[in-house]
């Protein structure tokens, strides 16, 4: 067990798919680069003490519900195996785990508990929409709205990032990506594909690429024109990628950022994992 600090990385954590896959990439960047996970499991009360709300979709349980308190208790048993599937893939890595269980609204637990971390792993849906592949949850999208933190969200299945696809157009906002591309290319290690898209004849992608080499030994570079986000989820399964990485975008504060954005059509585009930085 370690102190929470900035040496952690955040497992928000629901036993879902996604979750759990965004959990195996988080324990495996954690291994890589000497840091400790914070498993996190929120028991959602607004979601509990709903009269009319459908909990069963967020359950794994067929049981006949006799009140309320018993319902708490329903999520407090999956939270507690949730953490456990969670502890048991940390000790196999060798990766030091502290878990928690609160209760509380999802966002602003899990908002709460990211202040200290260094990167956010998290599904992109729940239970409830595991059969939806292009549905990006609300928790999620609030959390994504509202974090600074770096993402790793969650896929259809765990993981071994051995490829990853580095999205880069030379922006401010595409620095962080490939700083940490450039970290995970060395740490895990893993082999680095770069594209850059030219979306209009006013871009050049070539000075992009260049930025891209001097920081990534070895990489492939690959020029797309085109939408951006259609190109970034063929390259990445053109190339067997196991992660995408790619920089955040945020719009006017007026604006949903990630509805509409180029992250929110890679998500709905693929079941990769996704680092967003």
């Amino acid at each position: 067990m370690t102190k929470k600090g900035t040496s952690e990385i955040l497992v928000a954590q629901d036993g879902s798919t996604s979750a759990l896959a965004a959990a195996a990439i988080a324990i495996q960047i954690a291994q890589s680069q000497d840091l400790s996970v914070h498993g996190l499991y929120v028991v959602d009360e607004t979601l509990a003490l709903d009269t009319y709300a459908d909990y069963r979709r967020e359950l794994e349980s067929n049981g006949e519900l006799t009140s309320r308190a018993e319902l708490l208790t329903w999520f407090e048993e999956q939270g507690d195996a949730a953490l456990q599937r969670l502890e048991v893939r940390c000790q196999a890595a060798g990766v030091p785990l502290t878990a928690e269980l609160v209760a509380g609204g999802v966002p602003e637990m899990v908002l709460r508990a990211s202040k200290q971390a260094r990167l956010l792993a998290i599904g992109r849906q729940g239970h409830g929409h595991k059969r939806d592949l292009h549905h990006l949850g609300q928790n999620f999208r609030t959390i994504a709205h509202h974090t600074h933190l770096p993402l790793v969200i969650g896929g259809d299945e765990e993981r071994k990032v051995r490829r990853l696809l580095l999205a880069y157009d030379g922006s401010k906002h595409a620095q962080p990506a490939l700083a940490w591309a450039s970290s995970l290319q060395r740490t895990l290690p893993a082999e680095v594909v770069v594209v850059a898209v030219q979306e209009n004849g006013l871009q050049s992608t070539s000075e992009w690429l260049e930025e891209a080499r001097a920081q990534l030994a070895g990489c492939k570079c690959l020029h797309r024109l085109g939408q951006p986000a259609s190109n970034i989820v063929a390259v990445a399964q053109e190339n067997q990628a196991d992660l995408i990485v790619m920089g955040r975008y945020r719009h006017t504060a007026l604006l949903e950022w990630l509805i509409g954005s180029t992250v929110d059509r890679v998500l709905r585009g693929t079941q990769l994992p996704v680092l967003m930085a």
